[in-house]
């Protein structure tokens, strides 16, 4: 089940809430971190899926930037709403005593006790961490820090070996069941591979991607439209591979770079590709899509 849950508003907070969760990967497993636009299983009801997650988590990240008290939906402020998605979250952490981080983005304020539902209101009483685009690796790090102090370092990751390893210290019988049960990493992801992308103004893409790994040396290219890009800021670790393009956009007069994000997660004989863009003209949502061998 899942260990950290990241509850926010898709309108509010989207873009932080993919960066946030790629960096809670990397220290705590992709296992160990839940973000509902892509790690519900399809068909699964979503208020029941969510509740069952939310059963399993060890603590609550509560995203809030600058629009998640005052978003409405239909001219009604959503947290006024009892079936609004991010109020059942936070109310049902606060009422289960689960641990709940608010997680203030950028300049964001933590919201005043008398402008929440009573169910909300403990919130304020929650210390408050901040995390802003111009201070990201610091702010990341020390909330990664304070989650290690809260959950165990790499719990996601020792907690089967920790268990397991009793019964061996108890009888060299157990060494077998040790090996099978510790979870294997997945081998790094070299090769050519490639994803029919379908972007959000509507476009659909044969998008392609080569990795090969050298030692510590990793090299590699993903194509943007269709454009072969070399890759840049490559990390490989725990099992995922993240990296950066760049790609520059014209409007007028008024030239952009675009930085184009990817964490690759190996999965059978696939790759899991989450990919988020941020710097140009607009601001669309993350996604997720499947890369195949290319043949």
């Amino acid at each position: 089940m899942s260990q950290i849950f990241i509850s926010y508003r898709r309108d509010d907070s989207a873009g932080h809430a993919g960066r946030l969760e790629e960096a809670l990967e990397r220290h705590f497993g992709t296992r160990n971190v839940f973000r509902d636009v892509d790690d519900l299983p399809p068909g699964q009801p979503f208020p029941a899926a969510l509740q069952a997650r939310l059963r399993g988590a060890n603590l609550v990240l509560v995203l809030i930037g600058p629009r998640w008290l005052e978003a409405e939906r239909d001219g009604v402020r959503r947290l006024s709403l009892p079936d609004d998605y991010v109020r059942m979250e936070v109310a049902h952490a606060l009422g289960q005593g689960i641990p709940v981080v608010p997680v203030l983005l950028d300049d964001a304020a933590m919201p005043p006790a008398n402008a929440l539902p009573a169910d909300l209101r403990p919130l304020v009483h929650r210390h408050a961490v901040r995390v802003s685009d111009a201070g990201w690796s610091d702010d990341v790090a020390r909330l990664v820090g304070a989650l290690q102090a809260e959950l165990g370092p790499r719990r996601g990751h020792l907690v089967v070996r920790r268990v397991l390893l009793g019964a061996l210290l108890a009888g060299g019988a157990a060494l077998v069941a040790w090996w099978a049960l510790t979870p294997q990493l997945p081998p790094f992801p070299a090769g050519r591979w490639q994803a029919e992308v379908r972007y959000d103004w509507g476009d659909t893409y044969q998008e392609r991607f080569e990795f090969t790994r050298t030692g510590h040396t990793i090299i590699g290219s993903a194509s943007f439209l269709g454009r072969a890009r070399d890759i840049e800021a490559v990390r490989w670790a725990d099992g995922l591979l993240s990296f950066e393009t760049h790609s520059e956009s014209v409007m007028g007069s008024e030239h952009r770079v675009s930085t184009h994000r990817y964490v690759i997660a190996p999965e059978g004989d696939a790759l899991r590709v989450r990919y988020s863009t941020a710097g140009g003209f607009g601001a669309p949502p993350p996604m997720v899509f499947m890369a195949t061998p290319l043949k």
